[in-house]
Order: C-alpha cells, then structure tokens, then sequence
C-alpha cells in the first residue's frame, strides 16, 4: 500500500503543479483583458470628469494669469535660463546674492544680467496682476516643463529683489516680492498636489526675504504699510484644499495608467498602485507644510507689529500683550496647536516660533525629534541685531561694502 502511494505521489505533484501554473496563466490572461476593457470603458468617462472639473474652473482668457505664464513659455528669453543661476557667478557670489541684498557696483555684471531680465520681470508683475490662474490640468511633460520654468523665474525675482534692497530700491523690492507670493497663489489654484506643493516654495522664497528685512532691514512706516497690503491670508483653507485636490488627484493618477502599456499597468497595479491603495495620498506631509506656511504668514503679520513698536519705542517690546491691539487675533495664534505663538527676548533680540504639534516649547528647535517651526530667526540664520542698553540696534547689511 505504502509502496503503491509512493509510486503514484511524483504525478500527483506534477498535476498540482499544472493546475497552479494553468490558474496563474488565466488570471495573468484575465488581468490584460481586463486592462484592455477597462481602458475601453473607462478612457470616456476619466475624460469626462476631467472636462467636468476643467469647465467648472474656467474663466475668461482677460482674467487668466495663465495666459501670461503660457506666453513667456513661448519667449526665447524667458526660456533660456538654462540655470538657477547665471553662469559667470561663482558658488559663493551665488550664494550671497540669491540670499542676501547686493550692491550693484559690487557685481556690474550679474547687475547687467539682472537689467538684461527686466523684461521677463516686467511680464511676471503684469501676471502678478491677475488674481486668478486657471491652466489645464497636465499628468504629462508639459506641467514638468512648465514648473521647471517658473521656479527658474522665481529665483530671478529673489535675485533681482536683493538687488533692489541693496540699492535702496525698497518698493521695488516689495513689488517683487508680491509677484512672488502671487505665482504661489496661482499655483494654489490648481487642482493637483504637485502644483501646490510648488506653490509652497515659491511663496516661501518671498516670505524669508520679507522676515529678514522686516527685522533686519531699514523698514519704515511706509514700507510696513505696503508688507501689510500682500496677499498673506492667515485662515486655514486646508480642509477646502483637500475638497478640490483629492478628486483630481484620482482622476490625474487614472488618466497617467491609461497611458501605459498592458503589462507596465499590471505592474503599476501590483507594486506602485497597490501601495497607493492603501495609504493614499502623503496628506499628512503636505499638510505640516501647509501649516507651516501658514504660521510664516501670520508671524509676517505679528513681526510687523513688532518692528511698528520698535520703531516707536527704540526697544521690542516685553511680551506679545503689547501688540495684541495692532494685529489680529488670528495672526497671534499658532496654526499647529491654536496656541499662542512662543516669543522671547535673547541677547541678541528675540524669537517668534510655533510650539508644533507636540504643544511641547523646544526652543524654537524643528528637527527630529523636536518639531517646533522658527519664524524668527528663519532656518539657518544668526540674528545680526543686537540688545545694547535696552535699544535694540539694527546693523546695516552693506555697511561693510560702503567702507
């Protein structure tokens, strides 16, 4: 008996074998069939509820700041920025002009390169004149294209900028610094998670620059005023992003598989797609940048009514009480926690800083494991200010250059 058992259990297994390999065949089989039916029947209907979304969001071509961006995108000079920075400048001239005012008898020829780009510049502030930007959603090389392109624009806005305040070009400076905050609200207009999360670089650009010379910087009553006139809204929408972003999301994500080939979509489905099924879209990430965004903002607010005071009194003043009447109640509460932002004289003069999400004060540290979020001093900045006597001494970024 055991004998004849043996015999027989070599095909017993060969037969299992063969009936695994035939049931993996036809759902490997069924698998394409299906990619194909569905790519068949679903091809309308993604396209459908794309146009839906895209003609819900249309708005006439004499308000679309897209327009203007589509144009310079046809434009030789706008194009051929070939780098973030000019080619002449060494890594160190780089450096200092993309982040700190410079004078322009210091750099004649980044100054001549600078003058060379007013046109562009000049293109950006007419779009920056738009409040509202509508381009077509992309899941193809033209929305790469198109982003690479306007973060180059933005680092030539933060140059020319600095060579504005360096100048003494003040409102210059501010009207570029407008157009920057500007291109990240158009952004914030699309419906997809990589325009936005753009968006957030672009206005962060724009708001350490504001940060600095708030403090820092020789900013009158006139210059306050007109920071105060700038799109930094400190409402939190993040619930309302999420309604507009995450249904594009899906249908950009559907209509990028309908692109690929049988066998990459099976792929896409059993690694890439299959993930994402099952956690979804980084919501959590984006959404601490957001609100680290936002916390940028509404300290911008609360910086202002810092330096209104100083410039007043000569000294900051002891706590965030003294300016409660001059900003409002939005600007002082921190986004992460609805606490009240954390702000203390140093030696050197202040910080302003979000507690986080942990509602632990960690010194304004936002590394891990600590996650507060500085607002001033900015990452990776000193302060350069100085208490003296009680007088709080504002040094001149180019005094050194004059001499």
């Amino acid at each position: 008996m055991t004998a004849e058992y043996t015999q027989h259990e070599p095909k017993t297994t060969k037969r299992k074998k063969k009936r695994v390999c035939l049931a993996v065949t036809i759902v490997v089989l069924i698998a394409i069939i299906g990619c194909f039916l569905w790519r068949s029947w679903s091809s309308k209907s993604v396209d459908e509820q794309l146009a839906a979304i895209e003609a819900a969001r249309a708005i006439p071509d004499s308000e679309n700041a897209a327009i203007v961006y589509n144009q310079l995108l046809q434009e030789p000079n706008a194009t051929s920025l070939l780098d973030y920075r000019p080619q002449f400048l060494d890594q160190d001239s780089d450096n200092l002009t993309s982040k700190e005012p410079w004078l322009s008898k210091d750099y004649p020829e980044l100054a001549a390169w600078a003058k060379e780009q007013q046109p562009v510049i000049d293109r950006l502030l007419k779009a920056s004149e738009f409040e509202n930007c509508r381009f077509p959603i992309a899941v193809h090389q033209l929305q790469t294209d198109r982003l690479t392109a306007m973060r180059k624009w933005v680092f030539l806005l933060r140059r020319a900028a600095n060579n504005d305040i360096g100048d003494g070009r003040i409102d210059d400076a501010i009207d570029k610094w407008r157009c920057l905050i500007q291109i990240g609200a158009h952004l914030h207009q699309q419906p997809l998670f990589v325009e936005h999360l753009v968006a957030f670089a672009v206005e962060a650009v724009a708001l350490r620059q504001i940060i600095v010379f708030v403090v820092e910087g020789n900013a009158e009553e006139t210059h306050l005023c007109k920071i105060e006139t700038l799109a930094l809204h400190t409402e939190d929408n993040w619930a309302a992003v999420l309604e507009e972003v995450l249904p594009a999301e899906e249908l950009a994500e559907q209509k990028m598989k309908e692109q690929l080939g049988p066998l990459d979509r099976i792929k896409y489905e059993f690694s890439i797609g299959w993930l994402a099924s099952i956690k979804g879209p980084d919501t959590d990430r984006i959404r601490t940048i957001y609100r680290r965004l936002l916390a940028t903002r509404r300290g911008i607010h609360v910086l202002v009514a810092l330096r209104r005071y100083r410039n007043k009194h000569g000294v900051s003043p002891q706590s965030l009480d003294e300016i409660e009447p001059h900003v409002s109640a939005e600007a002082l509460i921190d986004p992460f926690n609805d606490l009240r932002f954390v702000y203390r004289l140093t030696e050197d003069a202040f910080t302003l800083y979000s507690k986080g999400r942990n509602r632990i004060d960690e010194n304004g540290k936002y590394r891990d494991p600590f996650d507060d979020w500085p607002i001033w001093p900015p990452r990776g900045r000193k302060p350069k200010a100085k208490e003296k006597k009680g007088n709080l001494q504002l040094p001149d970024p180019n005094a050194h250059r004059r001499e």
